[in-house]
């Protein structure tokens, strides 16, 4: 999935329950921290994030990357590519 559509597949998402735990914190920089548009509620950031993790992503490296991007959207966009699943 290309890195800007699923930006926007996120916050079109519906919540999701018992999400990964690796998750929580890559979800709390992009909704609490970062206040993205894509992301309108935690619960949407955590669906997608899900949906990563099931298909490989790197979801500690991606959220080490967007802390490092300081909520710079281009920067947040680039983590997602560069943690993508091989």
């Amino acid at each position: 999935m290309k890195p800007l559509f699923w930006l926007l597949w996120v916050g079109c998402s519906t919540p999701q329950t018992g999400a990964a735990p690796e998750c929580d914190s890559l979800c709390d920089e992009l909704v609490s921290t970062c206040g993205l548009a894509a992301y309108p509620d935690k619960d949407s950031c955590l669906q997608g994030c899900g949906y990563n993790l099931e298909k490989g992503y790197d979801i500690e490296g991606q959220a080490a990357c967007v802390v490092e991007a300081a909520c710079d959207a281009f920067g947040i966009v680039e983590c997602e590519h560069r943690y993508a699943a091989p």
